[in-house]
């Protein structure tokens, strides 16, 4: 009887001690689902390894190989509460031109986060949006390591810069073109004037600021040796042969037509020093090798 009563008194003990024990740790909530307004943002976003979240973007931003087959929303500067909130995000992270700002308050008021980044066109501006959204997204590691990279590969544009310093910088002329009926010039403060100064050129219009029309004069004062492309513009504008036949750029003889990817021309993303490079191998593939590369 004795045994008995032990055994029992153990068990009642045991389970007391079990009713008071800490309950299980509850699961975690999922991230919540993403949309991602802007190329350099969602360009970071993958990056950073949170794709398989993204479940719509901008125009602009679907024409990335990543984004390819992610639903859209619509132009980055006239997005649609309706259409953003049909896809059940719970976060929205933008870069500064996403709007209208009414829209992103109604969207706040339907319960979805929003966050926008600002679009300053400098390495510092590109290092920060990539650890903004990194400390957003809770991939700090990944944004250390991303913001290395990028470092990486602006030192050796950097050094390969170095290596022809002392020579005439090449004058590029940087164009944004929707077709001949829309075409700009990207003088000083914009994000192809800062690509242009890293390849170690000398952006042709950087007396201008901002983005002018394309004008024939100041073409021609300009004298490029180089235009400069976002890639998604060169068909509309009828290639090279295009280019040459409109005023001004018909009248400056020996120029070449480079081009970028449209994200690397419009905003400061993580492949900036890639983006460099290309640039930097179009514009002296021979005189500029790449360093450890060329003959």
């Amino acid at each position: 009887m004795r045994r008995t009563a032990w055994k029992w008194g153990l068990a009642t003990a045991l389970f007391a001690l079990a009713a008071h024990a800490a309950p299980p740790a509850p699961k975690p909530a999922p991230a919540p689902k993403l949309i991602t307004i802007g190329p350099a943002i969602t360009q970071t976003v993958f990056a950073l390894g949170a794709g398989d979240r993204v479940v719509g973007v901008d125009d602009s931003s679907a024409a990335l190989p990543e984004a390819s087959k992610v639903r859209t929303v619509g132009y980055q500067r006239a997005l649609s509460a309706e259409g953003v909130l049909s896809l059940g995000a719970g976060l929205l992270l933008g870069s500064a031109e996403a709007g209208p700002p009414p829209v992103l308050e109604q969207l706040t008021q339907a319960g979805m986060k929003v966050e926008t980044f600002a679009n300053e066109p400098t390495v510092e501006g590109a290092r920060a949006r990539i650890q903004g959204i990194a400390e957003r997204l809770g991939t700090l590691e990944q944004g250390k390591a991303l913001v290395a990279k990028l470092d990486a590969d602006l030192k050796k544009a950097a050094d390969r810069a170095t290596q022809v310093k002392g020579t005439k910088p090449p004058r590029i002329l940087a164009i944004y073109a929707r077709g001949a009926g829309t075409m700009m010039v990207a003088g000083s403060g914009t994000v192809a004037d800062t690509l242009i100064r890293l390849t170690g050129g000398m952006n042709a219009a950087d007396s201008l600021p901002g983005y002018k029309p394309l004008g024939a004069e100041a073409v021609v004062a300009a004298a490029p040796e180089f235009v400069l492309l976002p890639a998604s513009s060169v068909p509309s504008v009828g290639g090279a042969e295009g280019l040459a036949k409109l005023p001004g750029l018909s009248q400056v003889k020996g120029w070449k037509l480079v081009t970028v990817e449209d994200v690397d021309f419009m905003g400061l993303g993580p492949n900036l020093g890639q983006a460099v490079a290309r640039v930097q191998d179009a514009l002296a593939p021979a005189s500029a090798p790449a360093k450890g590369g060329g003959k």
